[in-house]
């Protein structure tokens, strides 16, 4: 048994970045605190290889592959008619936030050892199928009802594969974002009554809309217009639905919700999240990982203005090479490192890399792959983030301790850590420009001021020193989460001893 269960989706310890990060830098700072992990992930050949050392605290680690066809057959006996009558039931409560039937869900069709039906008898009964033909037909779509099945048969088959989950024992669960990762912990929560924590970087919903939106994989019936419209297709809708009803789910069960900045918190708010279960524990940084500074220059050496990111559509890397085509005709000598993984999505990295050859940058903007961005940051001028969706992205952290101003999107947390979240942080003055999301105008425009401009450059990597030293210290995070799981541990151990 551990005292705390991870709940990952997608990330850790499979997947570099800044989520995966951060549960690492949490396990290792926690060493007393005994941590199972649960990892959700696509298929078994998505991700093979481990991208960190898992650290000796974490006693347990398990998968569950949510995009793998196999459903299990196993049931016990009982009527059938019930668990459809009571799955039927709570679909319709679903829509008015009544979640007051999911334990009896559970124990009809989801628990293996009192369900009646099993995940793979459910997912090919005639009753599906009359109960999918009545949501159709109450939708009033003009699509056909061929597609719209498809595309709730493919979009519930996670939900039917988490049937079959493993739940490792642990006296607290806490999952890293909504979505799969949400419901497994609403899940856990229900088998063994133990406390349910949530952390959100990002607004799963919002992150998965993004996702959606651009998506060419779900289908959408051509049409012919004359008029471009800002429509999105009824089955992208039906997805979107699809993971705002989980987080609602997750909202509803978590004993807390936990984000990074009050954005974030009015958003899961907006999303059905009860004001009083939610909470802000701002990231920080090892402050001691970080001791190298940029030195002050000048205009005798090649202005370096560094990405530093997963390669991948949510970072947006396809503005940041239109804009250093900009920045290149403006600042011949500039050169444009990237910094980060390149393999999550290959198509897009191709894609990137024949807008690098089109632009003419190929020799001037170098995709290196993974580094030591300690050695790197201190080498660079400018940092760039041009992302269309963040959190609180500890790129800007470790920039800016540096001496490194940063030019950021306006998403997430990145005005308030250039510009100053309080009184006392805004008095230190701006460590960095903020610009319009895919902007590549507004971002080189932002590079070049702050090339034409030394001193302002030098100022603020200076605020960015004092801004993260002051309010941006990883031990801060730590201790907050560390007294957090103490609560839910002591309050789950009594509970243990009352139930024995």
């Amino acid at each position: 048994m551990s005292d705390v269960c991870l709940i990952l989706e997608g990330t850790y310890p499979y997947v570099t970045g800044g989520v995966s990060s951060w549960v690492h830098n949490l396990i290792r700072a926690l060493p007393r605190v005994r941590f199972s992990l649960l990892t959700i992930l696509p298929t078994r050949d998505t991700y093979m290889e481990y991208k960190y050392e898992v650290p000796e605290n974490v006693v347990s680690i398990s998968e569950l592959y949510i995009h793998e066809t196999e459903l299990s057959d196993t049931k016990t006996r009982g009527r059938k008619s019930q668990a459809f009558e009571v799955l039927e039931a709570f679909y319709k409560g679903m829509g008015n936030n009544d979640y007051s039937l999911l334990p009896e869900v559970y124990r009809l069709v989801m628990d293996p050892d009192t369900r009646v039906i099993s995940p793979e008898e459910i997912f090919m009964h005639p009753y599906t199928w009359e109960l999918v033909l009545r949501w159709y037909d109450s939708m009033e779509m003009e699509e056909s009802f061929i597609d719209f099945f498809w595309t709730w048969r493919y979009s519930h088959l996670p939900l039917f594969r988490m049937c079959d989950l493993k739940i490792p024992k642990a006296a607290v669960y806490h999952s890293v974002s909504t979505g799969y990762g949400g419901t497994a912990g609403v899940l856990a929560q229900i088998r063994t009554g133990a406390p349910y924590l949530i952390t959100e970087h990002g607004i799963y919903t919002n992150e998965r809309r993004i996702e959606i939106e651009q998506a060419s994989w779900i289908y959408e019936r051509k049409v012919d217009r004359t008029v471009i419209t800002s429509d999105i297709s009824p089955f992208k809708k039906m997805w979107i639905s699809l993971f705002d009803e989980l987080s609602r789910l997750a909202y509803h069960h978590a004993d807390e919700i936990i984000t990074l900045f009050e954005n974030n918190r009015k958003m899961q708010i907006l999303g059905g999240a009860d004001p009083k279960k939610t909470r802000i524990i701002a990231n920080g940084i090892n402050l001691k990982n970080f001791k190298n500074r940029r030195q002050r220059s000048g205009f005798d050496q090649p202005f370096r203005v560094g990405f530093v990111g997963r390669v991948v559509p949510i970072k947006d890397v396809k503005t940041f090479i239109r804009a250093c085509r900009i920045i290149k005709d403006a600042v011949p000598e500039a050169i444009f490192p990237v910094i980060g993984p390149t393999d999550e999505d290959e198509e897009y990295f191709e894609e990137c890399q024949a807008l690098v050859e089109m632009m003419g940058l190929a020799d001037s903007l170098d995709f290196m792959g993974k580094r030591d961005v300690r050695i790197e940051y201190p080498l660079t001028d400018v940092i760039v983030l041009t992302s269309v969706s963040e959190a609180q992205p500890l790129v800007i952290l470790e920039a800016n301790v540096c001496g490194v101003p940063s030019v950021a999107t306006d998403v997430g947390a990145c005005d308030e850590l250039l510009n100053g979240r309080t009184t006392e942080d805004i008095a230190i003055g701006p460590s960095g420009i903020v610009t319009p999301i895919a902007d590549p105008g507004a971002t080189a425009r932002a590079c070049i001021s702050l090339y034409n401009n030394p001193d302002l450059r030098w100022d603020m990597g200076k605020a960015g020193i004092e801004r993260v030293t002051r309010f941006y210290d990883e031990r801060d995070l730590n201790f907050a989460y560390l007294d957090l799981y103490r609560e839910y541990i002591i309050e789950s151990e009594a509970r243990e001893k009352n139930v024995i």
